[in-house]
C-alpha cells in the first residue's frame, strides 16, 4: 500500500517539477506512462516467466492500429475499439505463443523478433492501414491538456502495476516464478508449462495493446515507425534497467529511458556537431552494460 500511495502522490509532484526540469515536459510524462504500461507486460513475460521476447512493439502496434482502423474507417467509438484491439491482440498472442513457445533461449528471441518484423513490414505495405503514410484523424483522449492526460494515464499505469503485482503474488504468479526458475522443476511440480507460457505471453501482450491504443488516441496519428524494432528495444531496456524481478521496475526504467533519450538528443549534437542518426541506441547499450555490471536487479533493486 505504501508504494501505491507513492504512485498516487508522485503524479502531482512530477508535474510540479516539470516546470523546472526541461526533460520533464508534459508530453514526455505522458510517453513515460504509456511506455511503462507496455514494459510492465514485458517484465511479466521475461522477468517472472523467463521467456525471451524481442517483438513486444508488435502488440503495441496491434492495439494502436486496431483502434485507428475501427474509429477512422468504421466509425466505432474509442472504447469498443480499444476492447476490440485487446481481443485481436489476445488471439494473435495466443497463436504466436502456441507456435513459438515450444522453443527456448536465443531461438525464442529470434522467433519473437521475426514476428515483430513481419508485423512492421506488413503494416508498411498495407494500403488500408495507410502504408508508410500512416493513419490520421484518430479520436483524441477526452482530457484537456497534458497535465490532465498525464494524471489520467498515471492512474491507468498504477492500476496496471497493481494488477501485475497481485498476479505475481497469487498462486498463478508463483507458478510463473517457478517456470522462470526451471521449466523442468515446474513441470515435476504439476505445473502445465505450455499453458502457463501462453497465458503469461497473452497477458503481457494485452498490456502493450492497451498502451498502444492509448498512444494512438494521444497523438491522433500513427505510422509504422512508431512500432518498429527500436521501440521493442526501448521496452527491453526499460524492463532490464528498471529490474526484471520487480513489477515496479518497468516504471522506473521507462522514466530513465525517456529522460536518457531526450538528454542524448540534446547533448550529442552539442558535442559532435555532425552527429546524425539514432545515436540513442548507443546510449541504451551503455546503460544496459552499466546496469548488468553494477546493479543486476536494476533500479528497483537499488531502491530496495
Amino acid at each position: 500500500m505504501i508504494r501505491i500511495a507513492a504512485f498516487a502522490a508522485a503524479g502531482p509532484l512530477v508535474l510540479l517539477g516539470a516546470e523546472y526540469v526541461p526533460f520533464l515536459s508534459g508530453s514526455n510524462l505522458v510517453f513515460m506512462a504509456l511506455a511503462a504500461l507496455a514494459a510492465t507486460g514485458l517484465t511479466l513475460i521475461m522477468g517472472f516467466a523467463g521467456q525471451a521476447s524481442l517483438g513486444h512493439a508488435a502488440f503495441y502496434g496491434v492495439g494502436a492500429y486496431a483502434l485507428a482502423l475501427l474509429t477512422v474507417e468504421r466509425g466505432w467509438a474509442p472504447g469498443p475499439a480499444l476492447l476490440a484491439g485487446v481481443a485481436v491482440t489476445a488471439v494473435l498472442a495466443a497463436l504466436l505463443g502456441v507456435a513459438v513457445l515450444r522453443i527456448q533461449g536465443h531461438f525464442l528471441a529470434m522467433a519473437t523478433l521475426a514476428f515483430g518484423l513481419i508485423c512492421y513490414f506488413g503494416v508498411r505495405g498495407w494500403e488500408l492501414a495507410g502504408a508508410n503514410q500512416g493513419i490520421g484523424g484518430i479520436p483524441a483522449l477526452p482530457f484537456e491538456g497534458d497535465a490532465a492526460t498525464f494524471l489520467a494515464l498515471w492512474a491507468v499505469l498504477a492500476a496496471g502495476v497493481l494488477l501485475a503485482r497481485n498476479l505475481v503474488d497469487s498462486r498463478t504468479g508463483r507458478a510463473l516464478r517457478a517456470l522462470g526458475a526451471s521449466e523442468v522443476a515446474a513441470s515435476t511440480c504439476g505445473i502445465d508449462v505450455a499453458r502457463a507460457k501462453v497465458a503469461v505471453f497473452v497477458i503481457g501482450a494485452l498490456y502493450a495493446s492497451v498502451a498502444g491504443s492509448l498512444y494512438a488516441m494521444y497523438v491522433t496519428y500513427i505510422s509504422p515507425d512508431a512500432f518498429g524494432v527500436l521501440v521493442s528495444l526501448q521496452f527491453l531496456v526499460m524492463s532490464v534497467v528498471g529490474g526484471l524481478r520487480s513489477v515496479w521496475g518497468a516504471t522506473l526504467g521507462a522514466v530513465f529511458v525517456v529522460v536518457l533519450t531526450e538528454v542524448t538528443r540534446e547533448v550529442v549534437p552539442l558535442v559532435f556537431e555532425e552527429a546524425a542518426g539514432s545515436y540513442e541506441i548507443v546510449a541504451y547499450g551503455l546503460a544496459l552494460v552499466v546496469v548488468l555490471l553494477v546493479a543486476r536487479e536494476g533500479l528497483a533493486g537499488l531502491a530496495r
